[in-house]
């Protein structure tokens, strides 16, 4: 993406856990551009497992997909990949899924 000028603040957050999620849904008006990177493609509600291994719940009730819970949070986007490095020096994040490294800059 080429921007002309200055770019609109730009956030990571690492992990789509409790922290992560609601890090990331708090700065839903902030004009801010958030980037949420995750290993996973959902949110584990954990404390529900032994009902989905007595069958009361379905796997999707308690691990929404990452991508449908922020589904209408205009300013945030969801990358798949684990973290590898930080660079606090360049203001980057390294991630990798599969074979493919992103690196993804930020000011926060």
């Amino acid at each position: 993406m080429n921007q002309v000028g200055p770019h609109r603040h730009r956030v990571v957050v690492i992990g789509s856990g409790f922290g992560g999620l609601f890090g990331t849904k708090a700065l839903k008006h902030a004009p801010v551009d958030i980037t949420l990177i995750a290993k996973t493609t959902h949110h584990l509600f954990q404390p529900l497992l032994y009902q989905v291994a007595t069958g009361i719940l379905s796997e999707g009730e308690i691990a929404p997909p990452t991508r449908e819970i922020l589904r209408r949070q205009k300013n945030a986007r969801v990358i798949l990949g684990e973290v590898t490095d930080i660079d606090v020096e360049n203001k980057t994040v390294s991630s990798h899924v599969l074979d493919r490294v992103t690196v993804t800059p930020y000011d926060s």
